[in-house]
């Protein structure tokens, strides 16, 4: 982030002018949302690979431990240890959409 910053200085001291967009996707893994992102994948990966991911994310819950205390279990309806690669896929139909 220096180096950028440094960079962006520099060229603002030589006079030219500059845009700068942030792209943060840190907690952009977390809200896809299961259902949709498996109705709107279909087009372009095997269908295999789609059914094998649906059945792993089906009726997913989850509960939290701390120290000697369980939470509830609670259905997990987003994100996931896959969160990198659903939300690849989920931008690989971002195309079809805009059109």
């Amino acid at each position: 982030m220096l180096t950028a910053f440094e960079l962006w200085t520099s060229c603002i001291d030589a006079g030219f002018g500059l845009d700068i967009v942030y792209l943060d996707y840190r907690k952009a893994f977390d809200p896809v949302d299961h259902v949709k992102l498996i109705k709107l994948s279909n087009n372009n990966i095997n269908c295999k690979l789609i059914k094998w991911i649906a059945a792993f994310l089906q009726d997913r819950k989850m509960q939290v431990k701390v120290k000697l205390e369980f939470s509830d279990w609670v259905a997990v309806l987003s994100g996931s240890v896959l969160g990198p690669l659903l939300f690849l896929i989920l931008l690989n139909d971002l195309p079809l959409w805009i059109y």
